[in-house]
């Protein structure tokens, strides 16, 4: 028995679960069948709290959760019916009930002192007093909205912190394991994303169309923005690895071309500073520097060559880009609707559901959202929101920075990919 229960917690924390869960959701995702990989999930998920004693294997499974879902059964309305909502509601209480579990086995493994002296605590538990306190004092139209999605985002932010931090084994390895969760998690949404040409995303005279890039839990801006957060991860496997760097080299460069492909300005625009940095870092260290040095010159040659050879059909293919440029899209109007919600109430903001910006979206319980981090806190938060933020992002930048090495210059080259395009887009 404790031979199949050490089995078990070798592969649930070892590299082949996120490969068997990003198998499961690719499944699910192509062909809408969004019930096998929820059933793996979950159900993997469940064993690992039992038979782990700390929460490493948590990880992949909570970052590829959201990927699963298709534009096909979001647009539909699968999930809005009774049965779907009922499901859910008992899924949530059993997860609850298994997590309870995991502390009573495993108290003794439980680091509370991980979660009090952490130096991301305050910072945290101010921008969750923050999102309770969103639209307070505002009439009560959305009073109850505004509730369950600041609980929804506590539970992403403040609980999740409180699991990790408390059940987190900080082994050696640790850091690389949850930059190469994040590589497979970067494969499962190129692979989605090209998988959709297939029944999906459409070309018209010889163009892209960028609004036929729905996934389902995101468009065209949120696939670049995420692949513009992990991109960084393809080149610290190419630094780091042992063997076969080369081929993660590979893959980062196929990932940047892809967050091209989405013709999401604002995430190329962040993309392309963030690209030449990871690969300067290649070409300067690791085992497989000369061979990076290699890879770039021809690479950045064919590209040249590929211009001229093919300008025209690049041309078409990318006309979006072209077209509109340095156009805004409606954003300093929208970011002008979110400034306003901040005047006039400007202690806690008009609440999350105040925000007025026409969003492509199919998930019912998000708000719109004003595509930029900062008027979305001042607009539906208030000054408090802001500061509370701002404190957070002071707290984990004063982090990185005390700690130096590699891994932590990785690590702010990925946040600073999230954080950047958030300043554009949602």
């Amino acid at each position: 028995m404790n031979s199949l229960k050490e089995k078990a917690s070798a592969f649930l924390n070892g590299r082949l679960y996120p490969l068997f869960l990003l198998i499961f959701a690719l499944i699910s995702h192509t062909f809408s069948i969004e019930l096998l990989a929820i059933s793996f999930f979950i159900l993997s998920g469940s064993i690992g709290f039992f038979v782990c004693d700390d929460l490493k294997f948590v990880i992949s499974p909570l970052i590829m959760f959201t990927l699963i879902f298709s534009h096909k059964s979001i647009s539909t309305g699968t999930y809005y019916t009774t049965g779907y909502v009922v499901a859910i509601i008992i899924a949530i209480l059993y997860i609850t009930a298994v997590i309870v579990a995991h502390y009573v086995i495993y108290k003794k493994s439980v680091d509370f002192n991980g979660f009090l002296k952490s130096r991301l605590l305050w910072g945290i538990i101010s921008l969750c007093l923050a999102f309770l306190l969103n639209g307070l004092f505002c009439k009560g139209e959305y009073f109850f909205e505004n509730l369950t999605f600041a609980f929804a985002m506590i539970i992403s932010i403040g609980l999740i912190f409180f699991l990790l931090s408390t059940s987190l084994n900080k082994s050696p390895d640790l850091l690389d394991y949850v930059f190469y969760v994040l590589f497979v998690v970067s494969l499962l949404v190129i692979l989605e994303f090209y998988l959709s040409f297939v029944s999906q995303i459409r070309f018209s005279d010889g163009a892209l169309v960028k609004e036929s890039i729905l996934l389902g839990w995101g468009i065209w801006n949120n696939v670049g923005g995420i692949l513009v957060f992990l991109l960084p991860t393809h080149f610290y496997l190419a630094i780091t690895a042992k063997k076969y760097g080369y081929l993660y080299f590979i893959s980062g460069v196929l990932c940047y071309a892809t967050v091209a492909l989405t013709l999401s300005r604002s995430s190329l625009l962040v993309a392309t500073p963030i690209f030449i940095a990871c690969v300067a870092l290649s070409c300067i260290k690791g085992n497989f520097k000369g061979l990076c040095r290699i890879m770039t010159a021809v690479g950045a040659f064919a590209c040249v060559i590929a211009a001229i050879v093919f300008w025209d059909k690049l041309y078409s293919l990318f006309s979006d880009f072209i077209s509109r440029g340095f156009d805004d899209n409606g954003r300093f109007e929208i970011y002008k609707k979110g400034f306003e919600n901040f005047l006039n109430n400007p202690v806690f903001g008009g609440g999350f559901f105040s925000a007025d910006a026409q969003d492509y979206q199919f998930v019912a319980f998000m708000p719109d959202r004003y595509h930029n981090t900062i008027i979305q806190l001042l607009g539906t938060c208030g000054i408090v929101g802001f500061i509370a933020y701002a404190f957070h992002r002071y707290q984990t930048v004063q982090l990185l920075i005390s700690k130096k090495s590699l891994s932590c210059a990785f690590a702010a080259l990925c946040l600073s990919g999230l954080l950047l395009t958030s300043l554009l887009d949602n």
